[in-house]
């Protein structure tokens, strides 16, 4: 049973259709929605896939300016690690309209940040090194707990080994009866 409407429609919107959603006169559609938790420098997940297979090629936003001043040294970083300015002509033109008008040709740039490229092995051999970095740091860091050689500052007699440490290198648990919790 429909339910009749109380008010008039507002000026230049239609009567709900029958998905009871009103069609506006002027014809323009947001192309952007739900975006009030999302970034403008989120790219579509489906894109980056694309970009991955077809091209294997990574992204990455690089800062370019801070506070509309050119920042060169911070994008060089960058530049000598292979990664290239991404153009919106470039992976079948899939930013062209994106972040520059659409058939404006140049760098895709956003709010001081530019959208950057490399080749996906150099991106993978890169956290290889990152990974590896990590590994040894932590390996490092337990060898200094438990093994006690080469932590700085302690002369000998520290090592875990040692005939005075040896006995009190031990780690006990104890599991104690829980306290009355009072219910008044």
């Amino acid at each position: 049973m429909a339910r009749t409407a109380i008010r008039k429609p507002a000026k230049g919107v239609d009567a709900p259709a029958g998905d009871g959603v009103a069609k506006p006169h002027h014809g323009k559609t947001r192309l952007r929605k739900n975006q009030a938790q999302s970034s403008a420098l989120d790219l579509p997940a489906d894109l980056i896939a694309r970009i991955r297979e077809n091209y294997d090629a990574d992204l990455q936003w690089v800062v370019d300016q801070v506070l509309n001043k050119d920042e060169p040294a911070m994008r060089q970083e960058y530049e000598i690690n292979a990664w290239e300015p991404v153009t919106t002509d470039m992976f079948d033109g899939a930013f062209d309209g994106m972040y520059l008008r659409k058939g404006v040709r140049g760098e895709v740039r956003h709010a001081g940040l530019v959208l950057m490229w490399r080749p996906m092995d150099l991106t993978l051999e890169a956290k290889a090194e990152q990974n590896a970095a990590r590994v040894a740091s932590l390996k490092a860091q337990e060898k200094m707990i438990k093994g006690g050689a080469g932590i700085p500052g302690l002369s000998s007699g520290f090592e875990a080994n040692h005939p005075t440490a040896v006995s009190k290198n031990v780690f006990n648990r104890t599991i104690e009866a829980p306290i009355d919790v009072p219910t008044e």
